[in-house]
């Protein structure tokens, strides 16, 4: 395998969420390739790239998972993603002592009530 078809084969592989040293790894690169890979300006900002393609398509795909669990009356994928946004104010213990209420939950976006029914 080529030293380019490496590269693709790792891009893919980060893509897919895994780190750079461990794609290289799978990928049998030798030191010497990896020691170049890492040098390699334009395929490093490629690799970026693909790392921030790969956690999009995650937080999409958590996003559709909350709507989900919100549509079935769930607050728990809520609470959790909160605590990962602000651990400080919604973590541990803080969250404890709260309790979503869904039916009740008012959002404002852009300046509009969620649950403004005139819509």
């Amino acid at each position: 395998m080529t030293l380019e078809s490496k590269k693709e084969h790792i891009l893919r592989l980060i893509k897919l969420g895994m780190e750079l040293y461990r794609a290289e790894l799978i990928t049998e690169c030798t030191e010497e390739e990896i020691d170049n890979i890492e040098k390699d300006e334009k395929f490093n900002r490629k690799a970026e790239i693909y790392d921030a393609i790969s956690e999009k398509e995650l937080l999409d795909k958590l996003e559709k998972a909350i709507d989900i669990a919100v549509d079935k009356g769930k607050s728990s994928a809520i609470q959790w993603k909160l605590e990962r946004l602000n651990p400080g104010r919604w973590g541990n213990k803080e969250a404890e002592k709260r309790n979503i209420d869904l039916k009740n939950l008012s959002i404002s976006l852009v300046g509009k009530d969620t649950n403004d029914k005139n819509d």
